[in-house]
């Protein structure tokens, strides 16, 4: 069976037969067009269900978008050919995250008829009029994708007498051409690529593509520039402004940003040249008591600079990992960081109310940009994974009649789990929590389980507590009583989670999207009559579990580690190995006779 959905889950939906792009860089001072030509048959259903409709994004402050090339062309004999339909409109994205940016749109071409076996033929045409912020530019070109691409073509047409940076991976060296006197042509051709299957838990495509990165600059020169646009951003003379908010925060940090996040709604509307993109200036966003994360960032450095600190801005990408020659386009988050010494960095994030770390566990050794004066170059997050860690301790009862253990349950959490949960607690209705605790931690509904802590409040201890019922299958034979004990199986929800998504061994890029360690301690009275076996104690690399028995208690110690974030080949092979033990009823029957 799992040889079978191998085979199912390796079959391309669709495949290219080109995938080209062609970038024109000629001169900085009439901007940069990038050309993308595609041909793509589907090849099933949910690959016509895919292509049925196709979606670019673009900025139409600063750039324009135009579909120069777009028709399908239909297999079945006297159909020919049919023009595809266009149409544009706010993003989708807006909305739903109380964003309102005009500016931020959509192109929809829609392929009409489309059958298994037409051929789509579609050509983009994006011209960028400036760069948002300053004019770096780069781009990045993939060689692979979700379905199967035979060929492809990269070519990049650049000022002779500018610098140009290039890094790519798996990727034989350009052919380059001098086009005319004041143009070189850079010239890269690829070929067949199996699919790279886009599932739950899986590293981001473009981190497993080859790929090649052209850019202007090096990233210093990208980190001193930037910082002298959001220098002047914050050179005001607004200190009274300044010195009202911080009688209130104080000169902490900590505590300056938590105003911030606070003070500051997430939203934003069409304000400033780029919204999004180019950060307003600190009083706009105080007028506004609203901004995104670069007006909410600005506004940090500003009041942080007021009370006699040093930060800087750090940039970063919440979408995938940043190429190694980043550009104005290659980042979309913005956070505040200081140096506390040599060794030690201080994050801190107006945006993200659930990381004691200053930013999200999801960020960890991501690259991100320090904007300085003398420029820096692309630093890594820590990992503070060994920081990650749940707790479930129950006491409680066995009720051999019903098969229910009725006990009280207490929760601890810290590092990613503590993020995780907050994030998902937050978002639900006070009313409802309960609801939510009892399905997370495998109780029978009618449970009373409580949150101590507000999950809105960095800082604050979130613990989980109260009286719950679990199921705990047991049978009768031959005057023995075979109990199955509860385990992180049916008790650690997000555990069982990760396993569905990890255990199927059809692939390698594994991405664990909240790492921590789970001890589940299970302290059982009220047991069934006679002298109970308890199984031998296991433990591997990622899983352990011993059984403890007195005159008239049964306890269980169970230990599963969901990490790290992206296991390599060997950690992979360990880490399925724990979640299958996890699964095992053997470790956890115990037989009273």
């Amino acid at each position: 069976m799992l040889f079978i959905l191998a085979i199912i889950l390796a079959s391309p939906d669709a495949v290219f037969l080109n995938h080209d792009v062609t970038l024109y860089c000629s001169s900085p001072d009439s901007g940069y067009s990038e050309v993308t030509r595609e041909v793509i048959i589907p090849l099933t259903a949910r690959g016509v269900e895919y292509y049925r409709e196709l979606v670019s994004s673009f900025r139409n402050t600063w750039e324009s978008l135009e579909i120069s090339i777009a028709f399908i062309r239909h297999w079945r004999p006297g159909r020919g050919t049919d023009d595809a339909v266009l149409r544009e409109i706010p993003h989708r994205s807006l909305l739903p995250d109380g964003r309102l940016e005009s500016s931020l749109r959509e192109l929809f071409v829609e392929f009409p008829g489309i059958e298994i076996g037409d051929t789509l033929f579609i050509e983009i045409r994006r011209h960028i009029d400036y760069l948002p912020m300053d004019d770096f530019y780069s781009y990045t070109y993939y060689a692979a994708a979700r379905d199967s691409i035979k060929a492809g073509t990269f070519r990049v047409f650049w000022p002779a007498d500018r610098e140009i940076y290039i890094s790519s991976n798996d990727l034989p060296q350009p052919e380059i051409i001098p086009f005319n006197d004041t143009t070189v042509c850079f010239s890269w051709s690829t070929y067949s690529y199996s699919p790279i299957p886009a599932l739950p838990f899986s590293r981001n495509i473009t981190e497993c593509s080859p790929a090649i990165t052209i850019a202007s600059h090096q990233p210093s020169d990208v980190s001193a520039g930037l910082y002298t646009v959001l220098d002047e951003t914050l050179m005001q003379d607004y200190e009274p402004v300044a010195d009202s908010i911080l009688e209130i925060t104080g000169s902490e940090p900590v505590n300056i940003c938590s105003w911030v996040s606070e003070e500051i709604e997430y939203l934003s509307g069409n304000w400033g040249r780029d919204p999004g993109y180019t950060p307003r200036f600190p009083l706009e966003t105080l007028n506004e008591h609203a901004g995104v994360c670069r007006d909410k960032a600005v506004l940090l450095l500003w009041l942080l600079r007021r009370a006699g600190h040093n930060p800087y801005a750090v940039l970063t990408s919440t979408s995938g990992s940043i190429a190694e020659y980043a550009g104005s386009r290659s980042f979309d988050h913005m956070l505040v960081a200081l140096d506390i010494n040599s060794n030690q960095v201080m994050f801190l994030d107006p945006v993200n109310k659930f990381s004691e770390d200053g930013y999200s566990y999801a960020l960890r050794a991501a690259e991100y940009l320090p904007l300085t004066a003398s420029g820096s170059g692309l630093k890594n997050f820590p990992d503070k994974y060994h920081l990650d860690s749940l707790s479930i301790l129950i006491e409680g009862s066995f009720d051999a009649d019903s098969g229910i253990i009725n006990g009280n349950i207490n929760v601890t959490m810290s590092g990613a789990a503590d993020e995780l949960f907050r994030s998902m607690l937050a978002g639900v209705a006070l009313e409802r929590r309960t609801l939510l605790l009892e399905t997370l931690f495998g109780a029978l509904p009618g449970s009373d389980i409580h949150l101590d802590g507000d999950p809105n409040i960095n800082g604050q201890s979130l613990t989980v507590h109260g009286s719950g019922s679990w199921e705990c299958s047991y049978i009768r034979k031959d005057k023995s009583l075979y109990m199955l004990v509860p385990g992180l199986e049916t008790i650690d929800l997000v555990g069982s989670r990760a396993s569905a998504y990890v255990l199927p061994g059809i692939r390698d890029n594994v991405f664990i999207e909240t790492p921590y360690n789970a001890h589940l301690r299970l302290d059982l009275t009220g047991l069934p009559s006679g002298s109970p076996e308890i199984p031998e104690p296991y433990s591997s690399s990622n899983y352990s579990i011993e059984f403890y028995h007195g005159d008239e208690y049964l306890r269980m110690d169970e230990f599963m580690s969901l990490m790290p974030m992206i296991p390599d080949s060997s950690q992979l092979i360990d880490l399925r190995s724990g979640l299958l033990s996890r699964m095992s009823g053997s470790f956890r029957t115990v037989v009273f006779r």
